[in-house]
């Protein structure tokens, strides 16, 4: 029983995880502006965390065993919601880098061949 347990526990940090991680990268790549992304990202992230929460919820609701499985959840969810958002904000930011340098550069090139 208790690797079934386990199996499940395992199962929905894995589906949490996945949710958060696809959520961020998908955004990443959408065509907004950066400090919208990060709105975007911020905010899914927020509905995926509710989510993960009430779900761990519901999975455990009344069972007085899976409560601190369900409290375990909801704190490794927001661990996991944290870091995929700082982890996001990190690649947004390098991206705005790179994108600024580029633009540098084009600019310089396009300014030398007009002389």
């Amino acid at each position: 029983m208790e690797q079934q347990d386990n199996y499940y526990k395992g199962l929905f940090y894995g589906a949490a995880l996945g949710a958060a991680v696809g959520t961020v990268m998908g955004l990443l790549f959408a065509p907004d502006k950066g400090r919208e992304t990060q709105r975007i990202i911020s905010g899914k992230l927020r509905r995926a965390l509710d989510l993960a929460t009430d779900k761990a919820a519901e999975f455990y609701d009344g069972d007085e065993e899976g409560q601190p499985y369900a409290n375990e959840a909801r704190t490794r969810s927001k661990e996991i919601i944290e870091n995929a958002r700082d982890e996001a904000r990190k690649i947004l930011d390098e991206a705005n880098t790179i994108l600024k340098d580029i633009k540098s550069q084009a600019k310089g090139q396009t300014r030398s061949q007009d002389t």
